[in-house]
């Protein structure tokens, strides 16, 4: 999912007509949820997690990021526990996932880029697509252990993607302190939820 601009930036950048596109259409897949799980219900409590096409930003505990790994059908990567944040997980259609870290006071769905994040993509050839990326003007090529690579543009620093040879997502950390996805990314401590 490399791109031109970091996706988390536009991410929380969107026109507000858009931005009740998404919510509409989250209420909606919501809904068919809910009916769908209502009207099979066997008695026993519901699932914590309930995996749609999209979903509005919501905080959960480790826990809860764990069964969403589990639904998914690939892997959910993060920056691991954070002492003084909260986890809003985030849903996208085409099995995107966003993990941000968020400070106590700030609510699920902020707008602002303001915050760790940690987004996960399954794409074809993830691999192949970030050596490719890697090789643009402006692109800085790092070897990961394992013989995984990261890759991140001089121009737009904050955002640093990394892919490994057999994997089925491509990974964006991202950080207003470009440095600071960069480190994570490096020292290996942007791992799928396990």
């Amino acid at each position: 999912m490399l791109q031109e601009r970091t996706l988390f930036a536009q991410r929380w950048r969107l026109p507000r007509a858009r931005i009740g596109a998404v919510v509409a259409l989250a209420l909606a897949a919501g809904f068919v949820t809910w009916i769908a799980v209502r009207s099979g219900s066997s008695g026993g409590p519901p699932a914590r997690v309930t995996v749609t096409a999209a979903s509005q930003p919501r905080v959960v505990s480790a826990a809860d990021l764990r069964a969403a790994a589990a639904a998914i059908g690939h892997p959910l990567y993060w920056a691991g526990p954070r002492l003084g944040t909260r986890y809003e997980l985030t849903r996208a259609a085409g099995g995107n996932a966003y993990v941000r870290y968020l400070p106590p006071n700030v609510r699920a769905g902020d707008r602002r880029a303001e915050f760790l994040a940690v987004g996960t993509y399954p794409v074809r050839n993830p691999f192949a697509q970030t050596r490719a990326a890697g090789r643009r003007h402006g692109a800085v090529t790092l070897k990961l252990p394992g013989g995984g690579i990261a890759v991140y543009d001089r121009t737009r620093p904050t955002s640093i993607y990394f892919a490994y040879p057999g994997s089925n997502v491509q990974v964006e950390v991202y950080s207003p302190r470009g440095q600071v996805a960069r480190n994570l990314v490096l020292a290996g401590q942007v791992v799928a939820v396990g």
